[in-house]
């Protein structure tokens, strides 16, 4: 765990982690808006609407994890629960083969 200062509060930083192919994170539904981007995502049970995406950006898989051929699509964005929770998270799509597949890695709340 990490402490960061956001807008003169301390934010914690949470790092996320399970096992499979292409990293880390926790799995999520995602609902995608219609450039692909992350609109809203459910979590451990808690629907998040993603209300801005701060960054964005695309990692080559590991060539032991997918023989080099694999993406992960990184999203950092802002996003809050129905009961009123907001952070940034860091959500993020593995592309392999005809493989989709959408984690969480990291949650700064």
């Amino acid at each position: 765990m990490v402490v960061a200062r956001r807008s003169g509060q301390d934010a914690v930083n949470h790092r996320y982690r399970i096992e499979g192919p292409g990293g880390s994170g926790e799995p999520v539904e995602m609902v995608q808006d219609g450039a692909g981007e992350p609109a809203a995502f459910r979590w451990r049970g808690r629907r998040y609407a993603v209300h801005a995406v701060l960054a964005s950006w695309v990692e080559a898989l590991p060539w032991w994890v997918d023989r080099g051929c694999g993406q992960r699509h990184v999203w950092r964005v802002e996003a809050t629960s129905r009961t009123g929770t907001s952070g940034v998270y860091d959500l993020y799509r593995i592309s392999s083969g005809h493989r989709r597949h959408w984690g969480l890695e990291r949650v700064i709340d």
